[in-house]
């Protein structure tokens, strides 16, 4: 998947219109990330990727690059 594809589908999962999103997003400093949208991107992932991250793995989670990383940067265009 291109990485500018994984934005915006991060960005619709979200239900972010305004933000820019890039690799160094803190999605932590989100207003939108809340507890739902944890859920909601790992349903995407799973989706997209067929890849399985337990809501454990996620609290590592701090950018949408170290999310990146955790999906497989191999999965990127």
């Amino acid at each position: 998947m291109k990485i500018a594809d994984f934005l915006n589908e991060l960005k619709e999962t979200l239900e972010i219109d305004d933000v820019g999103l890039n690799e160094e997003t803190n999605l932590k400093e989100l207003e939108e990330y809340d507890s739902l949208s944890v859920l909601s991107i790992i349903a995407m992932i799973d989706e997209n990727f067929g890849k399985r991250i337990s809501g454990q793995n996620f609290q590592s989670i701090t950018t949408i690059g170290s999310l990146m990383e955790l999906i497989g940067m191999e999965n990127f265009e």
